[in-house]
């Protein structure tokens, strides 16, 4: 018997989905409550829809078994990831409601897409789109949504099962995907100069959702370290998505780097984070000197600069420059001397500049707008 993955809900509305556009849901839903709708007996009609171009109308009992299995499973996680990062299976239901003004397309391994998230943009030779879904929360309940799909695919699709119908027939416009493409990134409260790079930051898989609030604010150690953490799983495998394969990305270049003894060694006495703990052994952070990582302190613009100079070295980045040794700013005698190579690389690859042509503020403070500006430049050079 094929085995088949977990179900994945990519959510379409053939009109529009401005229902999901503001406010944004909250990020615990039941799985009827992402959808919007409240009466299950709203859904009329469901296919199911194979790659090969072929598909089948499902039976009215059959898709009512299907929907009580769903409807009220929950919660359902706000997940941010490209496309690419869940559909890869060989067929999908489309649902549509009685009367057909909405539609749903589910895939198969668990979540809802209900929008985009960043304008798409072109980078590294490709377009990159990024994705706000609703994902099923990680346990054992989702056997259930498995166990309602797998029935559907036995009948309907899977020739040598015992239970399969042959009622097949060619796909029609109707049962094809529409992808919900609404930018549904929050950008309220930016800067204007770092719209377009916040904008491009979301597309390529670089902002957490966490951070979208508070773009003006100042960003602690902790969360600059979220950010470059984030990068650094983008760049080996850009389509990790933000619950479990960012995780799955940096296990894997721990494994390639030899770097689980390092990793596990690394310790600060005021933070057990592992993204601290990986990033730690991999020399990107050093602490305070004192033993401590000080998370939540906002961090200072020398010790950015410090951190995007030696994550540009883990990435083994090919268009490091090795600035010669002039005077950079008026206050560069206020660097402190572990930062001042960092600085100047970052004035010379455009990664980060002064507060002014003349000033840099080594102590002065770092927004989350101009983290994210700085990651985002940092990408562009590989």
């Amino acid at each position: 018997m094929k085995r088949i993955s977990l179900m994945l809900v990519c959510f379409i509305i053939a009109s529009s989905i401005t229902a999901f556009a503001e406010p944004l849901m909250p990020a615990g839903q039941p799985f009827h409550g992402v959808l919007g709708l409240s009466d299950m007996a709203d859904i009329g009609y469901g296919v199911i829809v194979r790659k090969d171009g072929k598909c089948a109308d499902i039976e009215t009992q059959d898709l009512q078994d299907w929907l009580c299995r769903y409807w009220d499973f929950a919660p359902f996680e706000r997940v941010v990831a490209p496309i690419d990062a869940y559909v890869y299976d060989d067929y999908y239901i489309k649902l549509r409601t009685k009367d057909r003004t909405q539609s749903f397309i589910v895939y198969s391994n668990s979540g809802v897409i209900v929008g985009s998230y960043g304008e798409h943009c072109e980078s590294h030779g490709e377009t990159k789109r990024n994705y706000l879904w609703y994902l099923p929360y990680i346990g054992n309940g989702r056997n259930a949504l498995y166990m309602a799909n797998n029935t559907l695919f036995m009948k309907y699709l899977y020739e040598k099962s015992e239970q399969f119908v042959d009622v097949l027939r060619d796909v029609t416009p109707d049962d094809a995907i529409v992808l919900p493409e609404e930018n549904l990134l929050m950008i309220d409260g930016a800067s204007d100069w770092a719209k377009p790079e916040i904008q491009r930051a979301a597309a390529c898989n670089l902002l957490p959702y966490e951070l979208t609030e508070r773009y003006a604010e100042e960003i602690t150690r902790k969360e600059f370290c979220d950010l470059v953490y984030r990068l650094i799983a983008t760049e080996f495998s850009p389509n990790s998505d933000s619950r479990m394969g960012q995780w799955s990305a940096i296990e894997n270049v721990i494994d390639e780097r030899r770097m689980t003894d390092k990793v596990h060694s690394a310790a600060f006495s005021d933070c057990e984070d592992d993204k601290i703990k990986f990033l730690s052994g991999a020399g990107i952070i050093q602490g305070m000197g004192d033993g401590t990582f000080a998370p939540e302190t906002p961090i200072t613009r020398e010790q950015a600069a410090t951190m995007l100079y030696r994550t540009a070295e883990f990435l083994r980045n090919k268009t490091m420059i090795k600035p010669k040794n002039t005077q950079m700013y008026a206050d560069e005698s206020a660097i402190s001397d572990w930062a001042k190579s960092s600085v100047a690389a970052m004035k010379a690859m455009g990664i980060m500049q002064g507060v002014s042509p003349t000033e840099f503020e080594p102590q002065g403070e770092y927004t989350v707008e101009q983290a994210i500006a700085t990651m985002v430049r940092l990408y562009e050079c590989y």
